[in-house]
């Protein structure tokens, strides 16, 4: 198979702030994104990008933690999903273009020199979670359905090769959050009577399983979950923000650590950052933003409510920006302590989205 192409399609411009480095990457005709992840100290950022007859190319961007990019084309692919191998090796699946079929191939994002077309799978519509050993892992839970069991895909690899993809039904309860650490599959599920706390192997069998009684009904994110060590689930009502810490034994507290005055719409998956520590983003009625905790305390929140840019609720410092509105990509890990924040602006009606703005932050 060809390797990505590089070429040009933005103007970048750099800014140092009292944030962090921040990068605005503007295109000709437009720019959507679709999906990001650690590239080794880096970010890679999968995007469409606009010609001026309104066809695309799938374009690869790799953004340094100096605010430096480049960027590669896709010769042959739409709909990607980039994810990493057990080695950390950046891969991507994607749908080729077929008069006919509409089947997902996964591919090393950049090394494919020796790579011949591998066979085509149905696509899985899931989001990358992780890796353990010998698996790359995959979760999807239909929100719509209160009936449908959770899907899983474990992308299994030997000799730095994919073997084969094994399509996996989770048990019940369904709408699982997922968690992988140290080559162990976690998953916690709003149960009846609880949480259900299980550990899973990369195929879905149970290996074992604990019903948590906490002091909240509800939750949003693991940001931490472990049958010998503490556990902490970021929860959230009318606004008020707190982690439940849940012991090996399983005693449970609330640690209350912030009040915004609005509840969550959405939360996504939180990135680790360093030991103990994640970075979240999240979403509501009157705007977004992310936190940054360890264990169960509160190291910075930034929310957009009211502001042109970000203002970080703990010091009451703010995060300018040229637009109002922006919309939270992703964000990643870059090294230790530091991560990546990817944000667009949301297209109107009259005018598609042109800029990227990405910043690069460290946590002192």
């Amino acid at each position: 198979m060809k390797t990505p192409d590089q070429i040009h399609p933005y103007q970048s411009t750099i800014k140092k702030t009292d944030f962090g480095i921040l990068t605005t990457l503007v295109s000709e005709a437009g720019v959507s994104t679709h999906g990001s992840i650690s590239f080794g100290d880096k970010t890679l950022s999968a995007n469409y990008v606009y010609d001026k007859r309104g066809t695309y190319k799938l374009v690869y961007t790799i953004i340094d933690t100096d605010g430096n990019s480049e960027s590669f084309a896709e010769d042959n692919g739409i709909l990607p999903t980039l994810f990493l191998s057990p080695d950390q090796e950046n891969y991507v699946s994607f749908v080729p273009y077929h008069p006919d079929k509409e089947l997902e191939i996964s591919v090393s994002v950049f090394n494919r020199d020796n790579t011949e077309l591998p066979k085509g799978n149905r696509p899985f519509t899931g989001k990358f979670i992780g890796t353990t050993n010998q698996f790359s892992i995959f979760h999807e839970a239909d929100i719509w359905s209160e009936t449908k069991p959770d899907k899983m895909l474990s992308i299994e690899f030997k000799n730095d090769a994919i073997k084969k993809k094994h399509n996996i039904k989770i048990d019940l309860p369904r709408n699982n959050k997922i968690f992988i650490n140290n080559g162990e599959i976690h998953l916690l599920a709003n149960d009846k009577k609880g949480w259900l706390h299980r550990q899973i192997d990369e195929l879905g069998a149970v290996i074992r399983e604990r019903l948590i009684n906490p002091n909240k009904e509800w939750f949003w994110e693991i940001l931490s979950l472990s049958f010998e060590e503490n556990s902490y689930i970021l929860c959230e009502e009318e606004g008020k923000i707190s982690v439940e810490v849940i012991t090996s034994d399983l005693h449970c507290t609330t640690t209350d650590i912030a009040d915004i005055g609005d509840e969550f719409f959405n939360t996504w998956q939180p990135v680790k950052i360093a030991e103990h520590t994640f970075t979240a983003n999240f979403n509501g009625e009157f705007g977004n933003g992310w936190l940054t905790i360890k264990n169960d305390k509160l190291l910075e929140l930034f929310y957009s409510k009211n502001e042109k840019g970000y203002r970080n609720i703990l010091t009451n410092e703010v995060l300018p920006m040229d637009k109002k509105d922006l919309v939270i990509s992703s964000i990643n890990r870059t090294g230790e302590g530091s991560y990546a924040v990817i944000f667009y602006s949301s297209d109107d009606r009259k005018t598609k989205n042109k800029e990227l703005l990405i910043l690069n932050r460290s946590i002192k």
